[in-house]
């Protein structure tokens, strides 16, 4: 007595606390006979009890002193209702799955059109794609040829005005005064006669058997427009 006293003097302020008994809860459950009471063992339970008294769930279950089989109905029951009012909920949003499983399908239908119209466009892009090759092709094709066809345009040109005897040429040299216009005509016909005489692709065209009688009859009327222009010089420088 005079211990518990002195105990009681030495902490004045604490209260006694209800501690749990785990070996009276252990030694108080009732293990009910099923058909597989034989395979159940409870070795090593108060161990184990032991090692859990301090987990607040597990001390707050025990003190209450509600049995591990009733605690584990109440947690069977609230599963059955959480699963019951998932059940409920999803006959509640049936109409809304129901929609969304129809706009979901609307959906696929829209993009399988659209593949089709994409996969449409992707040939006409391949189509195009090649004519605008072709396109290509002609256009470089044509280019060469304008090409050509300007250098032979100016080839031609070219060879026009070296061999042809305009009408202004034909009435200086034949009826025309010696003076400085006719001297210059007389250069223009001599450069046409060389090229006549001399350009190789002159002598195989067919111009010249038109162009070659005319520019020699001019030839000779310029020689003797000249011999008779020198006789006449002769003749006043004699008369002198």
């Amino acid at each position: 007595m005079a211990e518990v006293a002195a105990n009681n003097v030495n902490h004045p302020c604490e209260t006694p606390k209800n501690v749990f008994d785990f070996g009276a809860f252990v030694g108080d459950l009732i293990v009910e006979e099923d058909a597989s009471s034989d395979d159940i063992s409870l070795e090593g339970l108060q161990e184990e009890l032991e090692e859990c008294k301090n987990d607040d769930v597990v001390a707050n279950i025990l003190s209450k002193g509600i049995k591990l089989r009733e605690y584990t109905k109440g947690v069977e029951h609230n599963l059955r209702k959480v699963e019951l009012d998932s059940i409920q909920d999803y006959i509640k949003e049936s109409d809304n799955l129901v929609s969304l499983h129809d706009q979901i399908r609307d959906c696929d239908s829209i993009l399988s059109q659209m593949e089709t119209l994409l996969s449409g466009f992707q040939v006409e892009i391949g189509s195009i794609s090649s004519d605008i090759k072709i396109l290509q092709e002609k256009s470089m094709d044509m280019g060469l040829k304008l090409k050509n066809r300007k250098v032979a345009e100016s080839k031609l040109a070219k060879f026009v005005e070296d061999i042809i005897v305009p009408p202004r040429m034909v009435d200086i040299i034949v009826d025309g005064e010696v003076n400085d216009e006719y001297m210059r005509t007389l250069d223009i016909l001599s450069k046409k006669l060389k090229f006549v005489d001399t350009d190789p692709m002159v002598k195989d065209s067919k111009a010249l058997k038109d162009v070659q009688p005319e520019l020699e009859k001019l030839r000779q009327k310029a020689v003797s427009k000249v011999q008779n222009l020198l006789s006449s010089f002769r003749i006043m420088h004699d008369a002198i």
